[in-house]
């Protein structure tokens, strides 16, 4: 796992560099700048013209910096595009040394190449009309390199903000980059470290990006028993969608259940038998007690449960891993005081499914991670599997971000395989890595697939 920080305390970060450390902020300056300069002089020398875009702060200090290192470095073909405001001070010393070594200035954002300095990390307000026209001036260019964060990226999501292709951040990624839209905005991103004393300072983010070199699965023992492997129940199914239990059947299969009882709607009960060879299947009023069972899915497929039914299911598996998915997601933010602990309680709403529950909640935030705090805190300490492109876990505190983008994945029952595999491995985050790791396999091996090769892809990984 990787840590990700907010613009906040990446200017904590700062601020404990030269307060606690004593690293003069001039001095930083220029390491990041050597840092930065370094990791782009290469395109800067195949470049016909490369402007640098500097705002009247630090990041724009930054951006002269390296300007003056290209140009000192034999680099002639520059401009810098200097934005007037109020300069910080590193800003003036930059700038004044850029004028005493004539690099040419211009007004004219004409160019193949642009470093973006205009604004850093902490901005949240909303651009001015000139901010606004610079950055669309920005954003011709065939190739734009931003300084820390694209200019004018917000924490919300709701950015006005320049497209970069690259982005050279320093410290740590930023929480930013995995927000709402944001990802589209930020291009390959590289993470250089100016000298921060990483190792001594402590910040106190409760962010990871996760990737697949985070996959912990329990090993199988090659002669262990079914019984010894867990047994699921599943609770789902109606007339309307009768194939999504069995997605998610097949799924904690695949993921290595020993057992799993399906428990579905009295109407699809002999269809649902005859599609599912392999697993139990009852009907709802079937399930009294979760003495048998060492976790519940409850919602795939669902449509004919009232919310009172839910909760009473819910409430049997107070002690056990519960997953809430689809059908259920709703039924159980209108209910939500009947349960006062839900900590035992994973939901996982698509993008659709967690605006409907903040409505539920009569929560009204558009920002993403708020957002998440507060449908956990009403939902009495659930944790929220928010899926979508970037994936976005919360719990206990935590927040993690998984970016592995696969159109493919988009596909009618992948939501129901997550389920499965969640109530399988009783863990989202495993769970969620799982399912993204087959779902990449799938599309390198069928192209686009459906749900059903995706599950034999997740036993193939298992």
């Amino acid at each position: 796992m990787n840590n990700l920080i907010t613009y906040k305390s990446a200017k904590e970060l700062d601020i404990l560099s030269q307060e606690k450390y004593l690293i003069p902020s001039l001095s930083l300056m220029e390491s990041a700048a050597r840092c930065f300069y370094s990791a782009i002089k290469d395109k800067l020398i195949n470049s016909k013209l490369t402007i640098f875009v500097a705002g009247s702060g630090n990041n724009g200090a930054d951006s002269l910096a390296v300007a003056r290192m290209a140009y000192c470095d034999g680099i002639k073909n520059i401009n810098i595009y200097f934005v007037p405001g109020h300069q910080s001070k590193e800003n003036k010393v930059q700038y004044d040394i850029c004028k005493a070594l004539e690099i040419p200035f211009t007004d004219n954002l004409d160019s193949e190449l642009i470093i973006d300095g205009l604004i850093g990390v902490g901005f949240s307000g909303e651009l001015s009309q000139e901010k606004r026209n610079i950055v669309d001036g920005i954003n011709k260019a065939n190739y734009i390199i931003s300084i820390d964060c694209p200019s004018g990226l917000k924490e919300d999501g709701q950015s006005y903000c320049v497209k970069a292709n690259e982005t050279i951040t320093f410290g740590y990624e930023k929480v930013a980059f995995y927000i709402g839209s944001n990802i589209n905005y930020v291009g390959k991103i590289t993470t250089l470290n100016p000298s921060f004393p990483l190792t001594s300072i402590s910040l106190s983010d409760n962010y990871k990006r996760i990737s697949y070199s985070d996959i912990n699965l329990r090993k199988i023992d090659d002669r262990e028993y079914k019984n010894k492997k867990g047994h699921v129940a599943i609770v789902g199914g109606s007339k309307e969608y009768s194939g999504a239990v069995r997605l998610s059947e097949r799924a904690a299969f695949k993921c290595g259940a020993g057992l799993v009882t399906v428990f579905t709607a009295p109407e699809i009960y002999e269809v649902v038998a005859k599609e599912n060879l392999s697993p139990i299947v009852k009907r709802f009023e079937d399930l009294q007690s979760s003495n048998s069972y060492d976790s519940l899915l409850i919602g795939p497929g669902l449509t004919d449960l009232s919310g009172e039914e839910v909760i009473k299911l819910i409430s049997l598996f107070n002690s056990k891993c519960v997953v809430v998915d689809a059908g259920a997601i709703k039924l159980l933010g209108e209910n939500c005081n009947a349960i006062s602990d839900n900590s035992n309680i994973i939901i996982t709403p698509h993008l659709g499914e967690f605006r409907a529950l903040l409505a539920s909640l009569n929560i009204d935030s558009s920002d993403t991670l708020t957002s998440l705090i507060a449908v956990s805190k009403a939902l009495k300490g659930a944790t929220i599997v928010l899926k979508s492109s970037i994936t976005i876990i919360y719990q206990k505190g935590m927040f993690y971000f998984l970016n592995e983008p696969n159109p493919a994945l988009g596909v009618a029952g992948s939501g129901d395989v997550l389920a499965g595999l969640i109530a399988c491995l009783k863990d989202p985050i495993q769970g969620v890595l799982l399912h993204s790791l087959a779902g990449r396999s799938a599309h390198e091996r069928f192209g686009f697939f459906t749900s059903e090769e995706l599950i034999d892809e997740v036993g193939r990984i298992r």
